[in-house]
């Protein structure tokens, strides 16, 4: 390992952090978007989903950003992505080649997450693995 390979650790744990801590921040101001969105889905009691999907996205997305206990705190992101992408960014591959960006996307944040859990969160975090 370089001696610059912990700061590139902090800028990707950081941006992964700012990423989540964004979306979720977006779903709070309209919650009913996430809830529309889980209705059209199938979700049962899509409103209680909603609020675990966007309350997840702000505190472990805040997790992640400080670089707290990341071995445990990327887990519940990496299932939000990949719920997203198996149920949402894929199936708008069907109608719309362009919808591969996203799956892409999706599958570049769940590698991100990824190596944050194998090589640890980098200089400057709370909690060092």
């Amino acid at each position: 390992m370089n001696s610059n390979s912990g700061y590139s650790l902090t800028i990707l744990r950081v941006l992964i952090g700012i990423l989540f801590l964004f979306t979720g921040v977006m779903k709070l101001i309209n919650p009913a978007g996430p809830t529309a969105m889980l209705t059209g889905l199938g979700f049962p009691v899509p409103q209680i989903f909603a609020w675990i999907l966007l309350l997840s996205e702000i505190i472990f997305g805040i997790l992640v950003l400080v670089g707290f206990k990341t071995k445990y705190t990327v887990w519940p992101l990496v299932i939000i992505l990949i719920v997203a992408t198996v149920l949402v960014a894929y199936k708008g591959t069907i109608n719309n080649p362009m919808g591969w960006v996203n799956v892409l996307f999706h599958l570049i944040g769940i590698a991100a997450l990824y190596v944050i859990f194998v090589e640890g969160p980098g200089a400057l975090a709370i909690s060092k693995e």
